[in-house]
C-alpha cells in the first residue's frame, strides 16, 4: 500500500528521508517555532489577539504543552470581532469568505485570506490529491467554484499544474444530469458533498456509469455515512476518500490515505488538539473530544486556539499506509449540533446517517426534533429514490426505534416518533451541505 502523501510532503519540509518513520520530535520543534511566530505577530497586528493574550507579554512558548494555558477563541470572537482579528491590512486580503449564521438572528463569520494562505491551501490540495490522480486525468468537482479562490475554484488550480483538469460543476441541483454527465464522459476523480455525491450514486441514471470508470471520490464538507463509502466501492469500483475542511482551517485540515482509516493532517500549516467539550482540559489520545486548531502559517487572519465544535480524537495506533504520523479519526458530529432526547441522552446527525443510508430506497431526508407539553417528538421529511416511496417509508419506520438514543428515550418515555412524511418535491440544496437535527420549542408541521 502506498503510504499517504503527506509523510513525503512534511519530511521534504523537515530535511528527512522518506524512507522509515519521521523524526516526530522535530516536527514538534517546527510546529513551536511557527505557533510562536503566530502569536508574535497576532499580538503585533491584531487588535483582538493584542487583548485576547495581553496576559502573555508577548512572552514565547517553552513547549507545545504550554499553549493549554491560553484562552480559546471561538465562533463568536469571528461573529463579533472579525475585522479586529484580522493581522494585515484589508489592501492585502485576496479572499473574504462570509458564513452564514445558522441561527435565525446573529451576526455572519468572516474569514479573511492573503495569496499566500491561499497558495498553502492549494499546496496541500496537491499532496492530497496526489495519492490518486496523475497527468491527463479529469476530475468533475461539484462543489462551488463561480468566484475566484473559492474551493473548486482553488482544487482547479491547484491541480492544474499536475496536469489534472478539473470540470467545476458546481453544487448539485440536478443529480440526473450529474449521474448522466459521469456516464456519457470519461471522468477520473469526483469530489463533492456526501449526501449530494449519494444523490447522483442512487439516481436511475447511474446504473450507465461504467465499473471501474472512475477511479477516485472525495467526500468533503459534512459527515461521511460509512454506507456511502460501501456503496461507491461496490458501484463504482473505487476508494471514497473522507478529506477533513472547514473555512476557518483554510479550506483544509486532513485527509484520508489508501488504508481509509483516519486523516492524516496538515501538520505543516496547523496544530490540533482535543479538548473536553465541557471543560476545555486537553484529553488524553484516543479519548473523544472537540477538535482544536491552531494556525502555524497564516498571516491574513490567524486562529489561536480556534474551538471548531468537531467531535473526534486521536487515533492511538500506527496506520496501516506505514506512515507514523499522527491520525484524526473520523469526525462525529458537532458538539453544538447534538439534542437533547430527555433523560440525559443526546443525538446527532451521524447516528440517524449510519442506520437510515443503509436503506437504498432514501436519497435524504430531514429531521426535526419539536417539544409538545414536555414531551420531544422526532419527525422525518424524506427524498427516496422515484418509485421506491413506499418501501422507504416502511423501512425508516421499522429502523427508527432501533437507533441506540432513540431505543433509550423511547424506553424512558422521554420522546415520541412522528410519522415520517415523504416530501413532495426534492429537499433544497441547502439541506444537503450543512445537516443537523433542527430542534424547535413548538410544534410544528414537518415541511420539506
Amino acid at each position: 500500500m502506498q503510504t499517504s502523501p503527506l509523510h513525503a510532503w512534511i519530511a521534504a519540509e523537515l530535511g528527512q528521508s522518506v524512507k522509515g518513520d519521521l523524526d516526530l520530535e522535530s516536527l514538534r520543534w517546527l510546529q513551536l517555532q511557527r505557533l510562536n511566530g503566530t502569536i508574535a505577530h497576532a499580538s503585533a497586528n491584531s487588535p483582538f489577539y493584542r487583548e485576547h493574550l495581553r496576559h502573555r507579554k508577548n512572552r514565547a512558548l517553552a513547549s507545545l504543552s504550554e499553549l493549554a494555558d491560553l484562552p480559546f477563541t471561538t465562533a463568536d470572537d469571528l461573529r463579533r470581532q472579525g475585522l479586529q482579528m484580522l493581522s494585515v491590512s484589508q489592501g492585502n486580503i485576496d479572499r473574504v469568505v462570509t458564513l452564514e449564521s445558522s441561527g435565525t438572528t446573529g451576526n455572519a463569520k468572516r474569514l479573511y485570506f492573503t495569496r499566500e494562505d491561499l497558495a498553502r491551501t492549494q499546496s496541500f490540495f496537491r499532496c492530497g490529491m496526489s495519492q490518486v490522480v496523475r497527468p491527463g486525468h479529469v476530475a468533475l468537482v461539484l462543489l462551488p467554484g463561480e468566484l475566484p479562490a473559492s474551493a473548486g475554484d482553488l482544487l482547479a488550480r491547484a491541480l492544474e499544474p499536475m496536469g489534472v483538469t478539473c470540470r467545476v460543476a458546481g453544487l448539485v441541483t440536478d443529480p440526473g444530469r450529474c449521474a448522466a454527465l459521469l456516464a456519457e464522459e470519461p471522468f477520473d476523480c469526483v469530489v463533492g458533498i456526501p449526501v449530494q455525491v449519494l444523490s447522483v450514486l442512487r439516481h436511475p441514471l447511474a446504473a450507465a456509469i461504467a465499473a471501474d470508470r472512475i477511479k477516485s471520490v472525495f467526500l468533503t464538507s459534512d459527515y461521511v455515512p460509512s454506507t456511502l463509502v460501501t456503496e461507491i466501492s461496490q458501484r463504482w469500483g473505487c476508494p471514497a476518500f473522507n478529506h477533513y475542511g472547514m473555512t476557518e482551517m483554510g479550506l483544509t485540515g486532513g485527509v484520508e490515505c489508501l488504508a481509509l482509516s483516519g486523516y492524516h493532517l496538515r501538520e505543516l500549516d496547523l496544530y490540533f488538539e482535543v479538548v473536553d467539550p465541557a471543560s476545555g482540559q486537553l484529553l488524553p489520545e484516543g479519548e473523544p473530544g472537540e477538535v482544536v486548531v491552531s494556525t502555524l502559517t497564516r498571516t491574513g487572519m490567524p486562529l489561536i486556539r480556534y474551538r471548531t465544535d468537531d467531535l473526534a480524537r486521536f487515533l492511538p495506533e500506527p496506520c496501516s499506509c506505514g506512515s507514523n504520523l499522527p491520525r484524526l479519526a473520523k469526525l462525529q458530529g458537532r458538539s453544538s449540533k447534538q439534542v437533547a432526547l430527555g433523560a440525559g441522552l443526546k443525538m446527532g446527525m451521524p447516528e440517524l446517517d449510519e442506520a437510515l443510508f443503509l436503506i437504498t430506497g432514501l436519497i435524504n431526508f430531514r429531521a426535526v426534533l419539536t417539544e409538545e407539553a414536555g414531551m420531544n417528538h422526532l419527525a422525518l421529511a424524506v427524498e427516496t429514490v422515484a418509485g421506491r416511496e413506499q418501501e422507504t417509508l416502511v423501512e425508516i419506520d421499522r429502523r427508527l426505534p432501533a437507533i441506540g438514543p432513540i431505543r433509550r428515550a423511547l424506553k424512558a418515555e422521554t420522546l415520541r416518533l412522528s410519522p415520517t412524511a415523504l416530501c413532495d418535491t426534492p429537499l433544497p440544496v441547502s439541506a444537503t451541505i450543512k445537516r443537523n437535527i433542527e430542534h424547535l420549542k413548538e410544534l410544528t408541521p414537518c415541511e420539506p
